[in-house]
């Protein structure tokens, strides 16, 4: 079997994973960053990446999403322990994060619309 690299895929650091600190804290302001995708009618969005650098330099990253069947999402913050030496590569973490969760989910039919356009609006932040 041939296996075929990709000469111009972006590499990226490794993400810098610490324990969750149960009493850790979020940011309680505004992140550096935030990219979202609305829903089209209602006021709440589908999906939520927010990016942030932290003192020390790095970047940390949450994903929030809401289908119509049921989401999961959490503050940017050291609490988590979601760390990358780059806001690129933050981004990359933060997107593979929720394709993952995405993934796990069991779909009932008035989801599969908002995963869809979830996973398409993933595409064009790469």
């Amino acid at each position: 079997m041939t296996l075929q690299l990709d000469l111009f895929a972006r590499q990226f650091t490794p993400a810098m994973r610490e324990p969750v600190q149960p009493h850790g804290r979020v940011l309680q302001s505004a992140p550096d960053e935030m990219l979202s995708l609305a829903h089209p009618k209602m006021a709440w969005r589908w999906a939520e990446i927010e990016l942030h650098q932290h003192v020390d330099g790095r970047w940390m990253w949450s994903t929030s999403f809401n289908t119509n069947g049921g989401g999961s999402g959490y503050r940017v913050g050291e609490k988590w322990g979601h760390f990358a030496a780059s806001r690129d590569d933050a981004l990359h973490y933060a997107i593979e994060e929720m394709r993952e969760h995405l993934g796990r989910r069991h779909l009932q039919a008035e989801e599969r619309k908002s995963v869809r356009l979830i996973l398409e609006w993933l595409e064009t932040l790469q």
